[in-house]
């Protein structure tokens, strides 16, 4: 999977060197990066209130002792990262379903790459229990599962 990050959209938009296609790329670039800056166009503050100013959101937000939603034009996408994350580094949260790497450490076996739930110690996949660390049979790295497909509504 390959993320493109602000930055480098940023680069498409405002660096006409970036690649050798003309303008669609720049122009497909600044509509990304516009769906990334994207501000909310209204608030729910509570069933059937919806606001669309900000300061008055914010002022009957402390009178009402609520947390606003924001509303979107279009709904944010989430952010996944595509690459792998050290268990050393940091582990997921309790209950989350990932992709984990166990070491074998063997020229024979290959890691082994599947799907577990971290259960906030370990992972488990089934009845198998995986320790994070790295040692082996281990699972020395994971990464979220990527988002599902979404199914346009008819």
């Amino acid at each position: 999977m390959t993320t493109i990050s602000r930055e480098r959209i940023e680069q498409y938009v405002n660096d006409p060197r970036m690649c050798n296609v003309n303008d669609e790329i720049r122009q497909i670039a600044r509509i990304a990066l516009a769906s990334l800056e994207a501000e909310p166009v209204a608030w729910e503050c509570g069933e059937n209130i919806i606001l669309f100013n900000p300061d008055t959101v914010e002022a009957y937000a402390k009178r009402a002792e609520i947390s606003p939603k924001p509303l979107y034009a279009a709904s944010p996408v989430s952010v996944t990262p595509d690459s792998w994350i050290s268990c050393s580094e940091r582990m997921p949260e309790k209950g989350q379903n990932v992709l984990i790497s166990v070491n074998f450490d063997s020229s024979l076996v290959e890691p082994l790459i599947c799907s577990a739930r971290y259960t906030g110690s370990t992972f488990r996949r089934g009845d198998a229990t995986i320790k994070p660390g790295n040692g082996i049979e281990q699972a020395t790295h994971w990464m979220p599962l990527p988002e599902p497909p979404q199914e346009a509504n008819q």
